[in-house]
């Protein structure tokens, strides 16, 4: 596996960023976070608290959908001639 440097490089970020996207998800949906939403305001007629969890899930799906697509791209075909999988 002669991988060149600056590809591994752009992996590793990419996956730096999968985690990252991962631990603010985590980080602002705790309980603490989610109580500074949970307050009587109304936004088009839905509460805040569900406005707010709604908008952080959307948007953390996107990006772990955006994140995965580039590393899908930048993997290539590496795994794709290696043949069926044996099981003992």
């Amino acid at each position: 596996m002669n991988r060149d440097p600056a590809a591994a490089r752009a992996e590793g970020r990419l996956a730096d960023r999968a985690l990252v996207l991962t631990v603010a998800t985590l980080f602002l949906l705790t309980p603490p976070i989610l109580g500074i939403f949970d307050v009587p305001v109304l936004v088009f007629g839905i509460p805040l608290l569900h406005v707010y969890s709604f908008g952080v899930w959307l948007v953390a799906i996107a990006l772990g959908g955006w994140l995965a697509m580039r590393m899908n791209a930048r993997g290539g075909d590496e795994g794709a001639d290696a043949g069926p999988i044996e099981r003992d």
